[in-house]
């Protein structure tokens, strides 16, 4: 549905994005990651046909979408990180403007625009005016009015961090039936949480490329049983370090104060013995808490600034 292949993008000869290639297809929902100033607005910008690239080929949906733009931008919905224009236009007027700009015929408008309504829990606020709306509001208004055309295509760029909690549960809902419906979806966002749920792919940009390109289950692949234990104690902290050096199956062990972290790849079944023999020890343990290595992690260390050799990590 979608293939980016070598794609790079300069700035008065400054590069920006640099051999960027990928492979989406139909259903695929994917996580654009990476820190402020990465290239992910840039980066949906270019697929939506609004910036061309300096160099590299995007094909959308069988169509190159540098060449046939006026073939691509219809399987488009472009959801753009901040709402402008249009100002003193109704939400009934403004859906109606780009209902009309969709070329949608006459008599399906009106239950389309209301159906879109509906969907956003925009129908009580129709006759408000934009300006007039919360930046919450903007935002489903937006969505509402990519929904009128039915797009294959849906570039989000940010669009959850705007939204109440309930929105946000909605939202990420939404990505998730978008892809149940073969629909292509590419969600650019600096918070993590945002995307575990909904995407089944992850890309993560730090300084123009891509620095990870995989799917969800292969951070999981990617650390095997490698994570991190948190225990707290109150009283035996010798007879704990007495336990802990007789153990091989530790990486790299820090105690301070009450406070004892590791790097382990302990099976679930060891750690709970770990924690059995603490307390046989007569360890007054207070908090025993093993945290798997997940997004964040790998988010870390794929943007840390010794981790960039300028190839991209596959999962």
């Amino acid at each position: 549905m979608i293939h980016v292949q070598e794609l790079c993008k300069s700035f008065e000869q400054k590069p920006i994005l640099t051999d960027l290639t990928f492979r989406l297809e139909a259903g695929d929902r994917l996580a654009l990651l990476g820190p402020n100033g990465s290239g992910k607005t840039l980066l949906i910008r270019i697929i939506a046909t609004l910036i061309k690239p300096t160099s590299g080929s995007i094909e959308v949906a069988g169509y190159d979408a540098i060449k046939d733009v006026s073939a691509v931008r219809p399987l488009i919905g472009y959801v753009p990180q901040t709402f402008e224009g249009y100002p003193t236009l109704s939400i009934q007027e403004y859906l109606e403007f780009f209902a009309a700009a969709y070329r949608l015929e006459k008599g399906q408008r009106a239950m389309s625009i209301q159906d879109v309504l509906d969907l956003m829990d925009l129908a009580p606020l129709q006759d408000q005016k934009v300006e007039h709306l919360s930046l919450g509001q903007k935002q489903r208004l937006c969505l509402a009015k990519t929904f009128l055309h039915d797009p294959l295509i849906w570039l989000l760029d940010a669009p959850i961090s705007l939204l109440d909690p309930q929105g946000q549960a909605e939202m990420e809902a939404l990505i998730q039936e978008l892809g149940i419906m073969g629909k292509t979806v590419i969600l650019a966002t600096n918070c993590l949480t945002d995307v575990t749920v909904p995407c089944n792919r992850v890309g993560i940009l730090n300084e123009g490329r891509l620095a990870f390109y995989g799917e969800m289950r292969d951070i999981s692949e990617r650390y095997g049983n490698w994570h991190r234990l948190e225990i707290e104690v109150t009283s035996g902290m010798e007879a704990v370090e007495a336990i802990l050096d007789e153990r091989s199956d530790i990486v790299s062990l820090q105690i301070t104060n009450a406070l004892i972290q590791i790097e382990s790849h302990m099976t679930e079944a060891e750690t709970t013995d770990l924690l059995k023999e603490m307390i046989r020890g007569d360890v007054t343990v207070s908090r025993f808490q093993r945290i798997e290595y997940g997004l964040a992690d790998l988010f870390l260390e794929v943007t840390s600034p010794t981790a960039s050799d300028g190839k991209t990590a596959q999962g």
